[in-house]
């Protein structure tokens, strides 16, 4: 069992909302909290035991069989807590063929959202308006994005999975447990003209972006209760953890508590915090939380 600790960004369009989740109260625009995290760029640190102390890539690269998976193999999720102090941008993910042609990456990028609170809007970006390829292309041309950008309702407990070639974006006041595929190819297709403290645009990367804009997808939206989410890449469920954890799958999963407190190993493991339980483990706990359960499928 390793106990994690978190990785916070600040970033344009964060907050301070993300503070009761463990983020740092010394940062005022924290919009990622990286509560699970394992690859190169991205790291969690091991919080006990013999590897207390290590970056999980690191444990992660030379143990990898233990963890489920084949030697080489790339750490498969990323998971965070967000919260959207204002719009995120409007971007868009590729597949894996694209990816790996493309970027040199091994795959690319589905995520999905449970919604811990509503986005003030009432909804968030999601999808294409257009009918058609070349529409988009006349609309994008004109700078009509109100025409090209289309919107989903969300609420407190809402589910919704993105799969590659979707338009979409997170919108302000929003807070959500967010899970993703453990690579960052992002394509921001549009920012509102925002500019930063220098007064400068954030790029956008419009060319890959329409390179990969499929305008026929959209998510849905679900509920997040009991039953398991089951998607191509990844799996989570909701539960109640008191007492002890029996991982009865092949591969590691990843438990992080939402409300409650556990105890383990002399650590505290609190609201937004993540435990990583290995294939086969039991792990022992005090204490009691509500917690969300994730493991890779792919």
């Amino acid at each position: 069992m390793y106990i994690l600790s978190q990785v916070n960004k600040e970033t344009i369009w964060g907050s301070r909302e993300l503070i009761p989740f463990g983020a740092d109260p010394a940062l005022d625009h924290v919009g990622s909290l990286y509560t699970l995290a394992g690859n190169e760029e991205l790291s969690c640190t091991v919080l006990n035991g013999r590897h207390a102390g290590r970056k999980l890539s690191d444990v992660f690269r030379e143990e990898a069989p233990a963890f489920g998976f084949e030697e080489g193999a790339q750490f498969p999720l990323i998971i965070s807590f967000i919260s959207a102090g204002d719009d995120l941008s409007i971007q868009i993910h590729p597949d894996d063929g694209y990816a790996h042609l493309h970027e040199n990456k091994p795959f690319g990028k589905s995520e999905s959202w449970f919604f811990l609170r509503a986005p003030k809007s009432g909804s968030i970006a999601m999808g294409c308006k257009c009918e058609s390829r070349e529409e988009l292309e006349k609309r994008v041309a004109k700078g009509e994005w109100d025409k090209v950008v289309d919107r989903l309702p969300v609420e407190e407990d809402s589910y919704v999975y993105v799969t590659p070639g979707t338009l979409h974006a997170l919108t302000a006041g929003c807070i959500a447990y967010e899970i993703q595929q453990s690579t960052d190819v992002t394509y921001r297709f549009y920012d509102y003209d925002r500019v930063d403290a220098k007064g400068q645009k954030r790029p956008l990367q419009l060319r890959q972006a329409m390179d990969v804009v499929n305008v026929d997808k959209k998510s849905v939206c679900q509920r997040f209760g009991s039953t398991p989410h089951i998607e191509r890449e990844y799996a989570i469920q909701k539960l109640n953890i008191e007492g002890g954890f029996v991982n009865a799958l092949p591969r590691f999963v990843c438990l992080t508590v939402l409300d409650g407190c556990l105890y383990a190993e002399g650590h505290e493991v609190k609201k937004g915090s993540s435990v990583l339980a290995l294939p086969g483990e039991k792990a022992l706990f005090t204490g009691r939380a509500q917690a969300i359960l994730a493991y890779s499928r792919i």
